[in-house]
């Protein structure tokens, strides 16, 4: 590659992605969870790039959104709404009825108090929405304190137990249907057994919930690996 060109033909600063390489990443994580039925969710925050954001919904990928913007984001590249999940803390009351609208596949809920703000967005719209739940499983990630997220005293998702008393509220609501659970314990994770404690902690929530008939299709691991 002649950079001096390319700098010639475009200006600085400007910047240069490897599509080759990310397809080859993409594809060799595609092909570890082959054994089972699976779906890789690209975070749309790591790089929103549109070109970028079309090469990997060619490939089949699903995206991970934390902002009604990158949902659109993701439609506009061609992404279809099914593949895609809303995620992140804030959600506001209008980011929450679009996502609906646009009948994304559900959305990652971080506490009580955004199930009942989406429930009564659900309500206006006379329609079930399709949740996730954020599980704190208080396992460390054993990464930098300022990006670890699984702890309790971490500010993101709630406890178990929590958890659980919110899936039984949503079983029983006319506008919230539960479909999955959700945990993401930190970035920059260069050793995988955190995530193998946290799945099985978050695992045996699955378990019971479905001896209470609430059988989650979705059992979603998080990211930030590498």
């Amino acid at each position: 590659m002649d950079y001096k060109q390319l700098k010639q033909e475009f200006n600085t600063p400007f910047y240069i992605y490897n599509f080759d390489f990310i397809k080859e990443r993409f594809l060799n994580l595609k092909e570890a969870f082959k054994a089972r039925k699976s779906q890789i969710f690209y975070a749309v925050k790591a790089n929103s790039n549109l070109s970028l954001l079309q090469m990997l919904a060619n490939l089949d990928s699903g995206f991970d959104c934390v902002s009604i913007g990158e949902v659109k984001r993701a439609l506009k590249a061609g992404a279809k709404a099914y593949k895609i999940i809303f995620s992140g803390v804030g959600k506001t009351k209008e980011e929450l009825r679009q996502a609906l609208e646009y009948d994304i596949l559900y959305i990652n809920l971080e506490s009580e108090a955004e199930m009942m703000l989406l429930e009564s967005v659900a309500k206006e719209l006379n329609l079930k929405a399709r949740i996730s739940i954020r599980v704190n499983p208080n396992v460390d990630a054993k990464t930098h304190p300022y990006i670890s997220t699984g702890l309790n005293e971490n500010k993101f998702g709630v406890e178990i137990d929590i958890a659980r008393k919110m899936y039984l509220y949503a079983k029983n609501s006319s506008f919230l249907e539960p479909v999955g659970v959700h945990f993401h314990i930190g970035s920059q994770l260069l050793d995988i057994s955190p995530i193998h404690e946290a799945a099985g902690i978050v695992a045996k929530l699955v378990r019971e919930l479905k001896a209470l008939q609430i059988d989650l299709k979705f059992f979603d691991i998080g990211g930030g690996l590498g």
